[in-house]
């Protein structure tokens, strides 16, 4: 009898062991992140690669779960989760919000205003550390963005071969935003306001007859299956998605763990680039063995086009001077213009 006492004894304090050395290694803050991508997208990737990094940094103490493909919203709650405290994180475009964010929806939706990564990189850095307003416009929706994503750059994506302007007429075009729609309507195209998640049964359906899109995404989202046109044409460059953090949640880490998330942030930024330039020249092969086709778009062609384009800067400012923020979006202009003409890029592009 004694022994089996002994013996039930020695059991409960092997499960009292194994209780707290499993608690002792389990995150003890949990923080819910709703992402708009899949899993695979290269940027998708590096935001894996970040929550894995603060998990190790903090020693478990802090865990990020990533819901990948709007699994805790649409795309379009996403602001509203966030700034309430319903979600912790969220992986999201600025650009879905021009009213709430119009300072950080500029980059995201304002079409043929940048040219390359690089200058989104520089760009969009630069507007966080030398403009308020965009840590004002945060602060006022209690959340604040960590980093952004680079987008390769976006071309046309098509059903059937464009080379001039004229091939764009009556063309349906996929857009999102305020100032994409205005650049197709000037093309005499068709916009229609797809989110990403539909993007595919729209193609493949006959709904849209064309989207602009990075190369790589086109690769992720297997939208080669229902086009198989690339036009040569930057529709849109800039800054992507933003890994944002509602300030509830960040008011619940300690000074050390918000030191260690602005640190593993830094190190995105350094390592997004080159990652981002590796997947559009990767997408670029693959697609052309897909049997994808791609066609230059003549200068004079996409100088007529960018003639029958609204001034979209000008007509942004005119929308900040309504909301009374007309000067600091004359600085961001004045900003982006001067770093546009400074900052260039190395031709990572294999074209072969």
């Amino acid at each position: 009898m004694k022994y089996k006492s002994r013996v039930f004894i020695f059991l409960m304090l092997i499960m009292a062991v194994m209780a707290f050395t499993g608690s002792s290694l389990s995150a003890q803050t949990i923080l819910k992140m709703n992402h708009q991508f899949p899993a695979a997208a290269s940027g998708s990737k590096l935001d894996q690669w970040f929550a894995d990094e603060i998990k190790r940094a903090t020693n478990n103490e802090i865990e990020i779960r990533i819901f990948w493909s709007n699994a805790l919203g649409s795309p379009k709650k996403n602001l509203v989760l966030l700034s309430s405290g319903i979600i912790d994180m969220a992986a999201m475009s600025p650009g879905y919000f021009p009213l709430e964010l119009p300072f950080f929806s500029a980059s995201n939706s304002i079409p043929m205003g940048m040219d390359n990564i690089c200058q989104a990189s520089v760009i969009m850095q630069s507007f966080m550390k030398h403009i308020p307003q965009f840590a004002d416009e945060a602060e006022a929706n209690n959340i604040r963005p960590l980093f952004f994503h680079l987008i390769n750059p976006y071309l046309l994506v098509t059903k059937k071969p464009v080379t001039k302007f004229s091939d764009l007429k009556g063309l349906r075009i996929r857009v999102w935003g305020e100032y994409m729609p205005e650049m197709v309507k000037a093309a005499n195209g068709k916009p229609m306001n797809i989110f990403l998640p539909d993007l595919y049964e729209t193609m493949k359906r006959g709904v849209l007859d064309a989207c602009p899109f990075s190369l790589d995404l086109v690769k992720t989202y297997k939208i080669y299956e229902t086009a198989k046109h690339i036009t040569e044409v930057v529709l849109w460059e800039g800054t992507g998605w933003g890994i944002w953090i509602s300030e509830k949640s960040w008011a619940k880490l300690s000074p050390e763990h918000q030191k260690i998330f602005a640190d593993t942030a830094d190190k995105v930024w350094a390592k997004d680039m080159a990652i981002t330039a590796e997947a559009e020249v990767e997408a670029r092969k693959f697609l052309k063995y897909q049997g994808v086709e791609f066609h230059e778009f003549p200068p004079e062609e996409l100088a007529k086009w960018q003639a029958a384009n609204p001034d979209f800067f000008e007509n942004w400012i005119k929308k900040m001077e309504s909301m009374e923020k007309g000067e600091p979006a004359r600085q961001t202009v004045e900003l982006w213009k001067d770093l546009r003409q400074i900052v260039k890029c190395p031709n990572i592009t294999d074209n072969n």
